[in-house]
């Protein structure tokens, strides 16, 4: 019988390398970019909901107006779908967890928990980016990449934002995100630097500890139980992967050049992480690295915003009425909100800029052929999972773009009135769904199968 500590020190050579790549279970045909479907997805996610009143736009479906918050992304309009209305009601299936747990393990997978047990709460499946990644058909080195902008490091280097992972492949194991540009940029791209017979000499003594390590799994396989052989398989596969990308080399795409100022604090300086971090995706995306990536801003707890205070007249979280940061989002409107939700949209302005302007590896326009998906796990940081603020940006098939689709029932004065507690009838699970259409897929459903739940696309997002 083999103990767990002769199990993880036979596996500890790659222990260090888990974290790095998801589960990639196999791989079946859809369109890569045939049929006018986008070749790409990227979800960037922001925190703690939105100060819906100055992010809503005001008007009709096609003709409106951007308000406070959404007015960094006016010049990209024409390529842009705002979504009101659509409603997480996963939740509402749990019987545990915290409010952010709940939000955060399920907007993405559209499941509630794995398990409704307090010790051991999970995602149950895996989220969109990674189903859709797994359908693909690609050579790209990286299943996924998956960057966090802001958050503190764990010793591997990784990171995890407050309240769990956003992001899964399945249950039990959740996605964590670089959050050092220059750390990543070499996990990503390579030393360019390295001479080629040193690189190709560091690339054999990589695959010969693989290679062994591997072996070793395949030894354990049999002797293991059944729940054992699972986690073993899923690990196998992450080290499969990470040997694929070893083969393809050190430096095969050119990294595009970063300088971070003296002191540069990866956890805190979000305003300069951020920028790094779209240049470091947009190269990625252009150079065919990955078909799937996500970009989340990890400091939602308390973040304090320095580089926004002039804005403001002074600091955003004033420390003499509140605690931090999340305490003044769970309270109503407060002078100030507005300005680090804008700030979000700003970067999500640049990323769109800099994707406008780059041509991918086959010489077409990054952002007409990569569908793009903004949004927050809450419309308000009073824990409301209802009329989730949504911005679908790039290529969406058969969809007109510069529209405003308002699911809302009884708008803006009745979803504040009710604290919230108003539903739609329109759920986050038909959004994935219409997304899974998007790709060439004809699926009717997305996450949890239940008869309560509408089935079938976004109504009347395309056509």
């Amino acid at each position: 019988m083999w103990t767990r500590r002769q199990f993880l020190r036979l596996g500890g050579a790659a222990a260090a390398a888990l974290p790095f790549l998801p589960l990639f279970r196999g791989q079946q045909a859809m369109a890569n970019g045939d049929d006018g479907c986008p070749k790409r997805l990227v979800i960037v996610h922001w925190p703690q909901g939105t100060v819906m009143r100055q992010w809503l736009p005001t008007g009709d479906e096609h003709n409106f107006v951007l308000p406070y918050i959404t007015a960094p992304l006016e010049d990209y309009r024409d390529r842009l779908i705002f979504l009101s209305g659509i409603d997480n009601v996963m939740p509402r299936y749990n019987e545990v967890g915290n409010a952010h747990i709940n939000a955060n393990y399920t907007v993405f997978t559209g499941q509630p928990f794995h398990e409704q047990t307090p010790t051991r709460l999970s995602a149950a499946g895996p989220s969109i980016e990674q189903v859709i990644g797994e359908r693909m058909v690609s050579q790209s080195p990286f299943p996924r990449l998956d960057f966090a902008i802001g958050g503190q490091q764990t010793g591997s280097g990784l990171v995890t934002p407050n309240e769990g992972s956003f992001f899964w492949t399945g249950p039990h194991d959740p996605m964590a995100y670089f959050n050092d540009p220059l750390r990543t940029l070499l996990r990503v791209f390579g030393d360019n630097t390295v001479d080629p017979n040193d690189a190709w000499a560091l690339q054999a003594r990589r695959s010969v500890v693989l290679d062994g390590v591997l072996d070793n799994f395949r030894l354990l396989r049999r002797r293991l139980p059944a729940e054992d052989r699972e986690r073993l398989e899923a690990h196998e596969a992450k080290l499969q992967q990470l040997e694929a990308r070893i083969s393809n080399g050190v430096g095969q795409c050119t990294a595009p050049s970063l300088v971070a100022p003296q002191g540069f604090r990866p956890g805190i300086d979000d305003h300069i992480s951020a920028p790094m971090f779209n240049d470091i995706l947009t190269t990625a995306l252009a150079c065919d690295l990955t078909r799937v990536a996500t970009l989340t801003f990890a400091n939602g707890h308390a973040p304090e915003f320095p580089w926004l205070w002039a804005r403001n007249g002074g600091p955003i979280v004033d420390l003499n009425l509140w605690e931090n940061w999340h305490a003044v989002v769970h309270a109503d409107y407060q002078p100030g909100m507005e300005h680090p939700y804008r700030w979000y949209h700003e970067i999500f302005a640049d990323l769109l800029a800099r994707m406008s302007a780059t041509e991918d590896a086959d010489g077409d326009n990054l952002l007409d052929t990569s569908l793009v998906v903004f949004m927050s796990e809450y419309s308000s940081g009073r824990h409301w999972n209802n009329s989730l603020p949504i911005i679908l940006a790039g290529n969406v098939p058969g969809a007109q773009m510069n529209r405003w689709v308002d699911y809302m029932d009884g708008g803006i004065d009745n979803l504040e009135a009710r604290n919230g507690y108003v539903q739609s009838g329109v759920t986050t699970n038909q959004l994935w769904t219409s997304i899974l259409h998007a790709f060439g897929h004809n699926d009717e459903t997305f996450g949890l199968q239940d008869d309560a739940l509408p089935t079938g696309p976004l109504p009347g997002l395309v056509g």
